[in-house]
This record gives C-alpha cells, sequence and structure tokens, in this order.
C-alpha cells in the first residue's frame, strides 16, 4: 500500500538536512567558536561530525525510499541546497555574537563620533555613491541568496505527483503478490504515429513480493493463450511500466488483465475494471464508439 506522502515529510527532510549541517559547522573552527561562544574540543568536533554525516545520510535514505532514486536525489540535493542557505543567514546574523567589553565600545564610539564631526564638512558625493554602491551590492547579494530556496520551492510544488504515488492508485493481489497500479497521466490516450491508442501503466509490486515475480504483461481482454499475455512491464522493480494498446473495437464491459509470472513459473492473471484503472480511457472509448 503506497498512500501519498504527505507535506511534513518534505520538512522532515529539511529538518534533517539542516541538523546535520548545524552539527557540521560545530564541528569547525571558526563557525564552532562563533555559535558556541568557545573553541570546540577535539571531541566535541568528533562527536559532531559522527552526527552530522548520519543525519545528511538518513535524509539522502529516505528521499531514495520515498521517492525513488531518480526524483529522490535530485529532491535530496535541493533541500540541502535550501538547508545551507537558512544556515548562511543564521550564522550571518547569529544573535549571540561576543560583544567587545563596554569600555571598549565605549571609547570606540567616542573615537567615531569624533571622527565624524571632523569629516562632517569634508564629505563628498563620490563617498556617499560609494557607500550607496557597497549597500547595492550587498542588497543584491541578500536577494540572490533568498531566491535560491524561492526557486527551489516553486519548482518543486510544480513537480507533478508520481503515479504511484497518487490517492487514485489501484490496490489488487495476484496471487499471494499484492501490488498497486496506476495511468501515468490522468488524460485521454495517446496516438502513436500508427493511429493507435495507448497509454502508460505504472506498477510496482510489494517489497517482499518483488523478489518472487520474474515478469509482467498487461492488456485489455482475458489473454487467449500464453503467447498472447499482452505487453510486458519493463523498467525496475520499484517502478515497471507497459504501453497498453487500446483495441480498436474496445468497448466498456472490456476489462484490463494484469499476468503475473513468478520465478517458480506460477502464473496469476487479474482482471481490472478500465473505469477504476483510466477513466479517460473510459470516456475516450465513449466518444469514439457511438
Amino acid at each position: 500500500m503506497m498512500p501519498q506522502l504527505p507535506a511534513w515529510w518534505d520538512m522532515a527532510i529539511f529538518i534533517l538536512s539542516l541538523s546535520g549541517f548545524v552539527l557540521l559547522a560545530l564541528a569547525s573552527e571558526r563557525e564552532g567558536k562563533l555559535l558556541l561562544c568557545r573553541m570546540p574540543t577535539m571531541r566535541e568536533k568528533l562527536f559532531f561530525r559522527l552526527l552530522g554525516w548520519p543525519l545528511l545520510a538518513l535524509a539522502l535514505v529516505i528521499c531514495v525510499k520515498e521517492w525513488h532514486g531518480n526524483f529522490g536525489t535530485v529532491l535530496w540535493f535541493g533541500w540541502l541546497t535550501m538547508a545551507a542557505t537558512v544556515l548562511v543567514f543564521i550564522i550571518s546574523y547569529w544573535p549571540w555574537r561576543k560583544k567587545p567589553p563596554e569600555h571598549k565600545k565605549h571609547s570606540f564610539t567616542q573615537k567615531v563620533a569624533a571622527e565624524k564631526e571632523d569629516r562632517a564638512d569634508t564629505v563628498t558625493t563620490h563617498t556617499r555613491q560609494a557607500s550607496l554602491q557597497q549597500w547595492g551590492r550587498r542588497g543584491i547579494l541578500i536577494l540572490g541568496l533568498a531566491a535560491i530556496p524561492a526557486w527551489f520551492g516553486w519548482t518543486l510544488f510544480q513537480v507533478p505527483v508520481q503515479p504511484l504515488l497518487r490517492a487514485d492508485v489501484v490496490h489488487g493481489q495476484a496471487g499471494p503478490w499484492t501490488f498497486v497500479l496506476a495511468e501515468e497521466e490522468q488524460a485521454p490516450p495517446e496516438m502513436t504515429p500508427s493511429g493507435t491508442p495507448v497509454k502508460h501503466i505504472h506498477l510496482r509490486f510489494c517489497e517482499q513480493c518483488d523478489a518472487q515475480i520474474r515478469t509482467a504483461y498487461l492488456r485489455v481482454r482475458q489473454p487467449r493463450s500464453q503467447n498472447a499475455l499482452g505487453l510486458r512491464f519493463t523498467g525496475d522493480h520499484w517502478n515497471r511500466e507497459a504501453v497498453l494498446a487500446i483495441p480498436p473495437a474496445a468497448t466498456l464491459q472490456d476489462q484490463i488483465w494484469l499476468t503475473v509470472v513468478g520465478k517458480n513459473r506460477e502464473t496469476y492473471q487479474v482482471a481490472l475494471d478500465m473505469a477504476q484503472v483510466s477513466p479517460a480511457t473510459v470516456q475516450f472509448i465513449q466518444e469514439r464508439r457511438p
């Protein structure tokens, strides 16, 4: 069973990534001294590293397990980028920075005030322009850093849900093996150059079942022989895919038949309701036939 993943999974990946980077920052001399207000010891550095790297690795494992190897890796890099950006802002504006002693601060303030009074009449337009340019460069840098997580968040929002993670997946069982099945796009069949309407169907078996399965086939209407089982599913065991051809004479009463062949040569067949697998295909058949 594969329900659609809730949004807090993304937040969990971000928290793991940020925690890992914070621990690695504590293990460094410069950032560790800033965050701890003292120099971290060698034992503390080793402890922080032994905790930081596993947290980043755990975030990668969760991404690959839940979103698969292709998209999961990209998602992991994206959350690492966001976590690193947040950490940069935290360190840059760390509120507990070690402040200079009061007497030094006071003398420094008096010195600055005296210098300002001396230079009050000598400030030129060139100096003001240079200051504005400096603040402009800083503003551009801050906007650029803020745009990175905003761009990634928007891109992540636009990514379509993986078919087998949608809420409309079909759950079934072929013999002793459970599976989930879903159409790739919730749209009418696409036409091939030869004029045949086809649908891309994704299939995934349970983790324990997959090691016992040799192959699987899919077709419209019940197979009449072992040589007409339909089109074979291809791809890795986490996401098998087959191209289902819709016959010209297909009717609303036709079913989609899944044939599963085990490594022990046992064969099981399951009939699936076409309206449940692909409502858009049913509408396509209705519009095509009077």
